[in-house]
C-alpha cells in the first residue's frame, strides 16, 4: 500500500469516481461521507484548515483507504489532524476503508500521519457511527506507536428499524405512543386541509429553501438561537442544490389551507432515510405540525424500501415516541503530548 496526499480543492473532483465506488463497499454509507457534501463543506467552512485528503492504494493503483483530513496548528504548536467537517453539521465522519483492507489500509495510514506529525500532535476523529470500525482499527496501531488513545461516547442518533409497512410500524410502537400519534394525525386533518409535499422541480428549489430557512427560524429554541447563521445559510443553500442534483434530497413540506406550517430537510443517500434538520410556524403549535410531518416522512421511507429512519444527532425525547432506539456516535482522540482526554476539544 502507498499513500497519495492530496491538498488542492480539485481532488474532490478527481477523486469523485473512486471515492463513490469505495464509499459503496461500507457498511451505514451516509451523505456526509460523498465527495459532493465535503466538497461544498470544504468551500464554505474550510478557510482557516490546511486540507489533507490521504488515498491509500493497493500495488496496483486502486483506491483501498481514504481519509478525508484537515491539519491546523496545535494550540501549543505542533500539529492538529481532524477529519474534514464539523460537529455542527456534519452529523457522522470517518475514514473510508475497503473491507477486505482494513488492517493494511489502517497501517499505512497511521504510518504516514506520524511520519509527518509535528510534536505535540494531537488527532481528533469525531462523529464516528457505531458500526464504524475506524475505532478499534486505529486504536491498537496507534497504541504501538506510543501514541495515548482514548475512544469515547459523544452523542447519540436515536433511529428507527423500519418495517415493510405502515401498519407494521404503527404495531411497534407502545400503546400510548400509537394512540397519540394517531390522535395528532387525526386532529391535525380535522382541523385544517392539510397537504403534504417534497420538491419535485428544480424550479422550485430555491423558493423552497426560503421556506425552510423562514419556517427554521421561526422555531428556534434558546438553544438553538443563531444556528442558521448567514454562513450556514449560504451552506444549507449550495447544499441544497448539490444533493438535490444528485437525488440525495428530499425538502419536505406541510402546509395547512395553503400556508407552509412545517419542513423538514432529509437527505437519501443510502440504507436509512435520514433528518437533518427541520422547521414549523409556531402559530400552528396546536396542528402539532413537525409531528404530522415527521409520521408523513417515516410513511413515505417505509414506501420507498429504507430500512431505517435516522433522527441524526439529538436524544430529544419526540425521536423517542416515534419508536428510535439509540445508536451511539463516538470519537477518538490520540495525542503524543498529554492525556488524549485533554486533546483539544
Amino acid at each position: 500500500m502507498h499513500v497519495e496526499v492530496f491538498s488542492t480543492v480539485s481532488a474532490f473532483h478527481e477523486l469523485r469516481t473512486e471515492w463513490g465506488q469505495l464509499l459503496a463497499q461500507l457498511p451505514g454509507q451516509n451523505v456526509f461521507l460523498t465527495p459532493q457534501w465535503q466538497e461544498t463543506w470544504w468551500r464554505h467552512f474550510g478557510a482557516s484548515r490546511l486540507l489533507e485528503l490521504l488515498a491509500v492504494r493497493s500495488e496496483a493503483g486502486i483506491l483501498q483507504g481514504l481519509a478525508p483530513l484537515t491539519r491546523s496548528s496545535g494550540s501549543e504548536g505542533g500539529s492538529y489532524v481532524e477529519l474534514l467537517g464539523d460537529l455542527e453539521v456534519c452529523d457522522y465522519l470517518d475514514v473510508l476503508i475497503a473491507p477486505s483492507q482494513q488492517q493494511a489500509v489502517t497501517q499505512a495510514l497511521v504510518t504516514h500521519l506520524l511520519a509527518q506529525r509535528e510534536d505535540p500532535f494531537d488527532l481528533r476523529l469525531a462523529n464516528l457511527a457505531q458500526h464504524s470500525a475506524t475505532p478499534g482499527l486505529l486504536h491498537d496501531q496507534l497504541v504501538s506507536h506510543g501514541l495515548k488513545v482514548e475512544i469515547q461516547q459523544i452523542e447519540t442518533c436515536p433511529t428507527i428499524n423500519l418495517p415493510t409497512e405502515w401498519e407494521a410500524y404503527l404495531a411497534l410502537l407502545r400503546g400510548k405512543d400509537r394512540h397519540e400519534l394517531r390522535r395528532k394525525i387525526r386532529r391535525a386533518h380535522a382541523a385544517a386541509h392539510l397537504e403534504y409535499r417534497v420538491t419535485s422541480d428544480v424550479a422550485q428549489l430555491d423558493a423552497d429553501v426560503d421556506t425552510f430557512v423562514t419556517l427554521h427560524r421561526m422555531s428556534q429554541q434558546d438553544a438553538k438561537q443563531g444556528f442558521m447563521t448567514p454562513v450556514k445559510e449560504a451552506f444549507f443553500r449550495d447544499m441544497a442544490h448539490q444533493l438535490w442534483r444528485q437525488g440525495w434530497l428530499d425538502l419536505a413540506f406541510l402546509s395547512a389551507d395553503g400556508t407552509p406550517i412545517a419542513t423538514l430537510c432529509c437527505f437519501t443517500y443510502g440504507p436509512a432515510y435520514a433528518a437533518y434538520n427541520s422547521g414549523y410556524h409556531p402559530a400552528y403549535a396546536e396542528l402539532s405540525a413537525g409531528i404530522v410531518l415527521f409520521a408523513e416522512c417515516i410513511r413515505t421511507a417505509i414506501a420507498r424500501g429504507f430500512t431505517a429512519f435516522d433522527f441524526m444527532r439529538g436524544n430529544e425525547p419526540y425521536k423517542y415516541r416515534f419508536g428510535a432506539t439509540d445508536r451511539p456516535l463516538y470519537q477518538l482522540l490520540a495525542s503524543t503530548a498529554c492525556p488524549a482526554q485533554e486533546a483539544r476539544l
